[in-house]
């Protein structure tokens, strides 16, 4: 393995920094504060994105991106994982890639070029598990009932689309989730918010041409890419692991206390370098995982995908508990609260799903299960 970035990559990632340090950090107390960016605020990111020349660089050649490797793909990630601002580079999810037909130009063509983005409505409210989800699908003449509650991560706005999961009605010969894609103003969606957004679905007719693969197939969706997308994801929480040791640092070093440093004390330093080797340790594992991925093409990355999502789900889990014990110490809170920011944009149930799938893949390859 050569350990070695190539000075375009280099470059590829001072740029990012620069991008990151200048255009994105300065909003990060509003988004903070509000959840949100002004449609002049993203159009300024994107606009700043396309200069650097990222736009749809990680997105597959097959489907009109860049096709960028792996490894320099999980660079760009650690990067923009340094910012708590959500930076849109043409990525979108890899359910996507199953469009067919008129799903195509309506749906993937326009989230590939920034205009439309996809909504994934899967975890409920009740459950966190899929055998625990209630959404049904429910076959009546040519269309489907959709009906249930889904938990959002995000609120839709109206160009926005939803990929909805539900399971058919118990004699339904197909087993599993369905997908199915419709628009954000879809007759008998609702989005409500009391906390976290909820999105409601009561008598929803949705055509067959709406779902999205194969009945019962949504989890199967696009699986290789997706696989990609985990290695992606846990350079994504290098580089916000990374982030929160620099506000841990930064409080250690300027707030004193009864005539001493944060930073001198036996429990801050032991908190700081244990963060330090979490970081160092799953970035090695990441990028491993991301060079195999790209040597090693045709073949399956399942078992270094999930030990990456597992990996890296524990550390940032690990750093967000020790940055919040170095700032719940003596001294002003921070305008910024770690754990909530970092729990905003991952939420802890979601973490904690997509841990428990990756054991049990983890485990299921080591006993020959998979």
């Amino acid at each position: 393995m050569d350990f070695e970035f190539s000075p375009d990559v280099l470059m590829l990632r001072d740029m990012l920094r620069r991008f990151v340090q200048n255009e994105a950090r300065p909003l990060e107390m509003k988004y903070f504060n509000t959840g949100r960016l002004e449609p002049e605020e993203r159009a300024r990111l994107r606009k700043a994105v396309e200069q650097l020349g990222l736009w749809g660089l990680t997105v597959p050649e097959d489907y009109g991106g860049g096709g960028l490797d792996t490894v320099t793909a999980c660079l760009i990630e650690e990067e923009l994982g340094k910012t708590f601002i959500p930076v849109d580079t043409g990525e979108v999810t890899p359910l996507l890639y199953a469009c067919q037909g008129e799903q195509v130009g309506r749906f993937l063509e326009p989230a590939l070029i920034g205009e439309r983005r996809a909504l994934i409505a899967a975890r409920e409210p009740a459950g966190l598990q899929p055998e625990a989800w209630t959404t049904t699908a429910t076959l009546e003449g040519d269309e489907y009932n959709l009906a249930g509650i889904k938990s959002l991560s995000t609120l839709a706005e109206a160009q926005d689309f939803f990929i909805i999961l539900a399971k058919f009605a118990a004699d339904s010969d197909s087993k599993g989730l369905t997908a199915f894609i419709l628009d954000a103003n879809h007759p008998g969606l609702a989005i409500s918010k009391n906390g976290a957004p909820v999105l409601s679905i009561a008598n929803v007719r949705a055509s067959r041409e709406a779902m999205l693969g194969e009945p019962g197939g949504a989890l199967a969706l696009a699986t290789e890419e997706a696989r990609r997308a985990w290695i992606c994801t846990g350079a994504r929480y290098v580089g916000m692991g990374e982030r929160l040791i620099e506000m841990a640092v930064e409080h250690a070093k300027d707030w004193v206390s009864l005539g001493a440093a944060l930073s001198m004390r036996p429990a801050i330093q032991r908190a700081l370098a244990e963060m330090r080797v979490d970081v160092d340790s799953v970035r090695w594992l990441v990028y491993h995982a991301a060079w195999s991925a790209d040597k090693d093409q045709g073949h399956s990355i399942q078992a270094s995908a999930a030990q990456v999502r597992l990996a890296s789900g524990e550390m940032l889990q690990r750093c967000i508990d020790r940055v919040t014990m170095v700032f719940a110490g003596p001294g002003p809170a921070p305008q910024i609260d770690p754990q909530r920011l970092a729990y905003s944009l991952v939420p802890s149930e979601t973490l904690e799903l997509a841990l428990k799938q990756a054991r049990m893949a983890v485990a299921a390859e080591m006993l020959g299960l998979a």
